[in-house]
């Protein structure tokens, strides 16, 4: 029997930015969402993300735009843009630097246009559920995930999937998450949960990630 999908926030972005020139990560995604079987759930966490990340990524094109428009222009100087975020931007000016000003501006304005659209119709059209709303999602779990992960994003969306595990069959927890939820540091968090806080019986969503899959 096909288990229900708890997406993160990753799965949805990816998926819709992609291209025929895409990453493969980002194909996988496209294609998993694509190629749909069971019910497919997100979480308030995953859709305040969401909105992080359009503001953010808008944020980004911004500065690259000033790169181009001047190559004196420092990414590290900026107070706009984080250092992690730093690389990504750099990329993007590479790819788009050789372009005339209006040119760049023009395609970034496309692939955000692009990207809301996709999330926008994915949202009304192929999510079956919306749970746990972000003022339900408990502190103490979320709390208790971040002594072990350091993204606070990621241990709300995982405290919201093991907030709904409580009462539902088995489903699996999609992720595109090679840092913090790899296969590897998923079991060290469930060994951690059961040695920790055994009275509870914490009972954690199948991990699938994609960055990990064939």
């Amino acid at each position: 029997m096909e288990k229900d999908s708890f997406l993160d926030t990753n799965v949805i972005f990816n998926y819709s930015t992609y291209n025929e020139q895409s990453k493969e990560i980002v194909k996988k995604c496209y294609l998993y969402i694509y190629n749909k079987t069971e019910k497919f759930i997100v979480c308030g966490a995953v859709l305040e993300e969401l909105q992080e990340i359009m503001v953010k990524r808008a944020r980004i094109h911004k500065i690259v735009i000033k790169k181009i428009a001047d190559q004196n222009y420092s990414f590290e100087e900026d107070h706009l843009i984080s250092k992690r975020d730093i690389p990504f931007a750099k990329q993007l000016y590479e790819r788009l630097k050789n372009l005339r000003l209006e040119e760049a501006s023009l395609e970034l304005a496309k692939e955000r246009d692009l990207s809301k659209i996709m999330i926008e119709k994915f949202l009304s059209v192929q999510i079956d559920e919306k749970v746990i709303p972000i003022e339900q999602i408990q502190t103490e779990l979320i709390n208790k995930i971040h002594n072990i992960i350091s993204n606070h994003a990621d241990c709300k969306i995982l405290a919201s999937a093991l907030q709904l595990q409580r009462e539902r069959e088995l489903f699996l927890f999609v992720t595109a998450d090679g840092k913090d939820l790899d296969p590897n540091s998923y079991d060290f968090l469930k060994d951690q949960f059961e040695l920790n806080y055994p009275n509870e019986k914490y009972k954690f969503p199948e991990l699938l990630n994609l960055m990990f899959v064939c």
